[in-house]
């Protein structure tokens, strides 16, 4: 107890005392005495109370000492570590504002309704979201772009493109990034110059491709005149064998390309999908080429389970079937087990796995293996007459469908493909 409380204590008791020693009624003298000791500490909770309710200001504290200097020291010391905090946060937000802001990308800050609190100014150009005027406003009421209402509605990290404004010029590239405790992140990119890049890409491919297939064709032709005709020089028939080879080759990579410029240029109509028996699928496509290719090098296993359907286009799924067993095949050693499967799994999703027993992939290859012409082994990959496309069309393919395609490969433990589509 503080020194200064027990002097009081102790003034309380001895005018008790004094009280009943004059008036010998010590019990009343005792009460008279500590019921004025309780309306001093009620005028003390008064004064405090007063001095919190109006701000609690350092410059005016309630006059005290003893425990309610303490306690008036305690408040202010509260305090003053209270604004530093507060002064601390100010700065960083007033940081990180700025740091948001300089981003070459449009920033708005949503709460948990979507409403909006902050957002910079390449907000404002882009889509019109400026912070002091549309504080409080619904996201919805200012993006009306239906694909914005799914994106706040699933909460996921995906990404959409979208045009904004409508029939405008400007594509934009929108994520919405969850915040801990509710807030939301939303963060556009300008992606207008990269889709035109994209979109010239795969034009000049279609263009060029179309236009190569017809004098490829010509030439592979003659060359196969050449390849039988009787009078050829011994001399030449190796390197006229071998331009025949390549030619064959440059034709695989253009129907390649052709398909891979179709599948990207266009969409799947509800029309064009089929109910497609995966099980027949398996054994009449995936099988047939496995023991094509395979037969005679490989070991070819299977297990595939009945009754399993998927919607599709057959002869796009058929692709998915032949590209995956055809790399399981072209780009392992001979005496590698080939194993194809067809599962359905518990998240509704029917899966064909391609596995093999191979050399296997290193993880730095995996992320790459879908990019066009990209090649974990290039000289051993033209040797096996690749065309480094096919998985790239797998990809193309699994996305139009709604599926996955997910890769597991470690070094000397073999690699699986497994391309997965929902059931229907």
């Amino acid at each position: 107890m503080d020194s200064v409380e027990r002097w009081r204590i102790g003034l309380v008791l001895f005018l008790a005392a004094t009280g009943g020693l004059i008036t010998d009624y010590w019990l009343a003298s005792l009460t008279v005495a500590l019921a004025g000791y309780a309306g001093w500490l009620l005028f003390k909770q008064q004064q405090l109370y007063d001095w919190l309710a109006a701000g609690a200001s350092p410059d005016n504290p309630p006059d005290c000492n003893g425990i309610w200097e303490r306690i008036t020291y305690q408040i202010l010391t509260m305090q003053k570590k209270s604004e530093k905090r507060k002064k601390a946060m100010s700065r960083l937000l007033r940081r990180s504002q700025g740091i948001v802001s300089a981003l070459p990308y449009a920033a708005v800050l949503l709460n948990k309704r979507n409403e909006i609190e902050w957002a910079n100014k390449v907000a404002g150009q882009w889509l019109n979201i400026k912070a002091k005027r549309d504080q409080g406003q619904r996201l919805e009421n200012l993006l009306r772009v239906p694909e914005v209402y799914v994106l706040l509605e699933n909460r996921s990290r995906d990404e959409i493109e979208i045009i904004f404004p409508p029939g405008g010029s400007r594509q934009l590239a929108i994520q919405i990034m969850p915040i801990k405790k509710g807030p939301k992140l939303l963060i556009a990119r300008d992606i207008t110059e990269a889709t035109q890049i994209r979109q010239l890409r795969r034009s000049f491919i279609a263009n060029a491709s179309h236009e190569l297939r017809t004098p490829l064709t010509v030439v592979s032709g003659y060359l196969e005149m050449l390849h039988h005709d009787e009078t050829l020089p011994e001399t030449l028939i190796p390197a006229v064998a071998a331009a025949e080879q390549q030619a064959q080759q440059m034709q695989r990579i253009i129907e390649d390309l052709l398909t891979l410029s179709r599948l990207e240029s266009s969409s799947i109509d509800a029309g064009d999908l089929e109910v497609i028996d995966m099980t027949e699928l398996i054994e009449h496509h995936c099988l047939d080429t496995a023991r094509q290719l395979g037969g005679e090098t490989h070991q070819i296993e299977s297990h595939v389970d009945a009754g399993l359907t998927i919607r599709g286009i057959p002869a796009e799924i058929i692709s998915v079937c032949t590209n995956l067993v055809s790399n399981a095949i072209r780009h392992t050693p001979p005496g590698t087990t080939v194993r194809i499967e067809l599962k359905q799994h518990t998240d509704r999703m029917t899966c064909l796995s391609v596995s093999d027993n191979g050399p296997g992939i290193p993880a730095r290859h995996i992320p790459h293996l879908t990019e066009r012409f990209y090649r974990v082994d290039k000289g051993r990959s033209r040797e096996t007459g690749g065309t480094g496309l096919g998985l790239a069309i797998v990809q193309h393919i699994v996305n139009r469908h709604d599926g996955r395609l997910t890769i597991e490969s470690e070094p000397g433990q073999g690699t699986t493909f497994r391309a997965c589509f929902p059931c229907c």
